[in-house]
């Protein structure tokens, strides 16, 4: 199932490694820690962090498993990340987590899960699944690019479909022609190379977490090794025995949407807002069918054309992506509101924020797990949806292609074994969340009684991935952990609270850039320009300030010279308390329960802020006019004007920044 993942580095010394591995039980003569003696022999290689999980981290150490595609197939490399426990981890089993997809990605996110509280006394181990994320080789790498710009283009449902799978069965005679094997994809075969690579860590037994499809491979795991499972945490279960496709995914989404109409309903600012919500949402699935709506898109290298045309199967994908967590689940209804009222340019940070989510799946990985092992499952049609599921479903396209491409992609189905119910007595908790879109709480719940020493923890007022939600249940995997006989106390769970939705936003499309570009340094010509506009305004703020107090003792400058320095100087000292509040504003939003606000704009209570580039943008006119004046009179050239001119092109270009990333842009 479709999972969101979350996406710098020193290499560390082998003795360090040694002392990790060590500190889980771990055998010394560790393949890790030999490779700089012996390199190439074994199955587990060191590697920088920064080649693998793209940054350092002092707990983090990185490295590559060697595994075979099938016993005549390609060598494949996984992608492993191993995260030291804070206090030492001596004589406790360390946590291995297995990735939700097919075809997601985990590695990349080895500094969140280094904040986890079973981080503190257990190891983690991360890898990237055959096919997926950091993993070598990637295929089709741009397959993913290719869907995106498919999601842009304005295809009606048929299209889409018949587009999507185009560029999914050029992939599979692409990975043919490579040399891939299909056969060498799947859940069976990722628990080997988990075997393999605790083999490869000399680890006896470990715990096995794993979230949406991860639970798939955590409950096959339990089956085929339960002497080497020591507890399990299997959270928003996808169990082998469901039968997956768009029917289902139909049900589970309706499901979540009328969740989220109940409890918008329930709170005071969401129902007065949006009274008529679920009508809204299929108003505007209507109108979008009609007519699409054009969302400007900066971003080329997302959307190459520059305009992303928002049809009904594309916001019906945004809606369910959006379903899958807290924060974005606050912003839905405002979204709807904003679709149908078609606000397009209010729209546009959103497309970059769930644009790149699109490229997360690997959609090779995905069709090659599924169609060997869920295809043929009964129950892929549903002959009992009611009139919402079935109106829903003419847009909820994205899993069709599986019943076009899945006979000739996978002819060898699995062995139908595999899709039988696990069963085991090894303890294990297993999360369900009430708003989760794609794995409906019964899943969990039907599997959960199938363990005799399992623990079932319902979460309310949360998405998809319950454990990464909130803290409290991250306290209660990390005290399961410690003893996972003993009945967790999960009383936290009931003062979660209830999802604080959107209602009023200080739309702005320069936000989002804004955070990005400048204060996470993804666009460091942006950084360095701001960087020298601010240096340059303080510096012309000093200079003219000082020029001013010497001209007391001598030659008074010129009326025009004097009226310039005013607003030159009104300009900048604008430009420079937008830029600090401006970043106060987003570190509190982005720190806060809804970061993902950022996407349209600020909280209603900072919409002043946003008009200070215009003012600035006035004063800053008003003294380039009186500036040309002075200059005019007393010429280019003279002392007099020189702190003028510093502060005038410090603030052209703190301006110019602004405007680059879109403060001066309408929005509705």
């Amino acid at each position: 199932m479709p999972t969101m993942t979350i996406r710098k580095s020193l290499l560390r010394s082998a003795a360090v490694l040694t002392a990790l591995l060590l500190g889980a039980g771990m055998m010394p003569a560790s393949p890790v820690a030999a490779q700089d003696t012996d390199a190439g022999q074994g199955p587990l290689v060191q590697a920088p962090c920064e080649d693998v999980i793209g940054y350092d981290h002092r707990r983090v150490t990185c490295g590559f498993l060697s595994v075979k595609e099938t016993p005549q197939g390609r060598d494949l490399e996984l992608a492993v990340a191993i995260i030291a426990a804070i206090d030492g981890s001596e004589g406790k089993e360390p946590v291995i987590f297995a990735h939700g997809g097919p075809g997601g990605a985990v590695v990349g996110a080895a500094h969140q899960f280094a904040k986890h509280p079973m981080n503190r006394t257990r190891d983690v181990i991360l890898f990237d699944q055959r096919g997926s994320g950091a993993s070598r080789p990637l295929d089709c790498p741009d397959a993913s690019q290719a869907y995106l710009s498919m999601l842009a283009a304005d295809l009606d449902e048929r299209s889409a479909t018949r587009s999507q799978a185009g560029i999914e069965s050029t992939c599979r005679d692409e990975m043919i022609n490579n040399g891939a094997d299909l056969d060498g994809y799947g859940t069976r075969e990722t628990v080997g190379d988990m075997e393999v690579l605790r083999e490869a860590l000399g680890i006896d037994t470990w715990n096995v977490m794993g979230v949406s499809y991860g639970t798939t491979v955590g409950l096959d795991y339990v089956r085929m090794h339960p002497e080497r499972t020591r507890a399990l945490v299997m959270d928003s279960v996808y169990p082998p025995s469901f039968a997956p496709g768009g029917d289902a995914a139909t049900r589970s989404f309706a499901r979540a949407l009328e969740q989220l109409y109940a409890d918008c309903r329930a709170d005071d600012a969401c129902r007065h807002a949006f009274p008529g919500l679920e009508t809204s949402f299929l108003a505007t699935l209507i109108s979008l069918g009609r007519e699409p709506l054009a969302i400007p898109v900066t971003d080329r290298s997302l959307v190459p054309t520059g305009v992303f045309y928002l049809n009904p199967q594309d916001f019906t994908s945004i809606v369910h992506q959006m379903l899958y967590a807290g924060g974005t689940i606050s912003l839905v209804p405002k979204v709807i509101d904003l679709a149908a009222r078609r606000q397009g340019e209010a729209l546009a940070g959103l497309v970059n924020v769930l644009g790149p989510l699109a490229q997360r799946i690997d959609l090779a990985a995905r069709l090659s797990v599924e169609c060997r092992e869920r295809w043929l499952v009964p129950g892929r049609d549903l002959t009992d949806m009611n009139r919402l599921e079935r109106f829903l479903r003419r847009s909820l396209t994205i899993f069709d292609t599986e019943d076009l491409l899945c006979e000739e992609w996978a002819p060898q189905f699995s062995d139908q074994a595999f899709n039988t119910p696990v069963s085991s007595p090894v303890p294990a908790i297993f999360y369900s969340g009430a708003n989760d879109p794609i794995t409906p709480p019964e899943n969990t719940l039907s599997t959960f009684r199938r363990f005799p020493a399992g623990q079932y923890v319902h979460a309310l007022h949360t998405g998809h991935g319950v454990d990464r939600s909130h803290l409290c249940v991250r306290e209660i995997t990390a005290a399961f952990l410690d003893n996972p006989r003993m009945l967790v106390k999960d009383g936290c769970v009931g003062d979660i609270a209830p999802i604080s939705f959107v209602s009023k936003v200080a739309l702005s499309r320069g936000v989002l850039p804004f955070a990005a570009g400048v204060l996470q340094m993804q666009s460091p010509f942006l950084l360095v320009s701001l960087a020298m506009g601010g240096l340059l305004i303080v510096t012309g703020l000093i200079w003219v300030l000082t020029a001013i107090s010497r001209s007391s003792l001598g030659r008074r400058p010129s009326a025009a010279a004097l009226a310039s320095a005013g607003f030159s100087g009104m300009s900048g000292i604008t430009v420079l308390v937008f830029a600090a509040v401006l970043t106060l504003a987003i570190a509190d939003t982005g720190a806060g329960l809804t970061p993902a606000m950022l996407a349209l704009g600020l909280p209603e209570e900072s919409r002043w802020l946003l008009f200070l580039p215009l003012v600035a943008a006035g004063t800053f006119a008003a003294g380039g006019v009186l500036l040309a004046l002075a200059l005019a009179r007393g010429g280019a050239n003279t002392k007099a004007n020189r702190p003028l001119l510093v502060l005038s092109i410090g603030c052209a270009l703190a301006l110019a920044v602004f405007w680059w990333q879109g403060f001066f842009a309408p929005v509705g």
